[in-house]
């Protein structure tokens, strides 16, 4: 049972990962730029979790007040993870970004 809960924590929560080994240890600026890079993710996953059971709660065949608490929650974490991607950004630095490269020429295909 607690193998499904370990499973669907790291799904779901960014702060599961943060308590982990490779990154318990880590320094804040790194802790930070792993939250920066991947907490969109998580924020992602919980607010289709969330649309999802408040657009089942609105539809007049399933309407009940337990789904409507669930999909605010979710839509809750999501905003909760985007806030947290918002700060670690603030203290990491904007993400490193590649130089352009050019595109080929028709020619070089030829």
């Amino acid at each position: 049972m607690s193998h499904y809960l370990s499973k669907a924590a790291a799904y779901l929560l960014a702060i599961w990962h943060l308590h982990q080994p490779p990154l318990a240890s880590a320094s804040a600026l790194e802790r930070a730029r792993w939250c920066r890079d991947h907490c969109g993710q998580f924020a992602a996953r919980w607010f289709a979790f969330g649309a999802a059971l408040w657009l089942l709660f609105t539809t007049p065949f399933v309407s009940s007040p337990v789904l409507a608490f669930l999909g605010l929650f979710g839509l809750a974490m999501g905003m909760w993870h985007i806030t947290w991607q918002i700060v670690a950004q603030k203290k990491a630095g904007l993400p490193p970004i590649d130089k352009p490269v050019d595109f080929p020429k028709d020619d070089d295909f030829s």
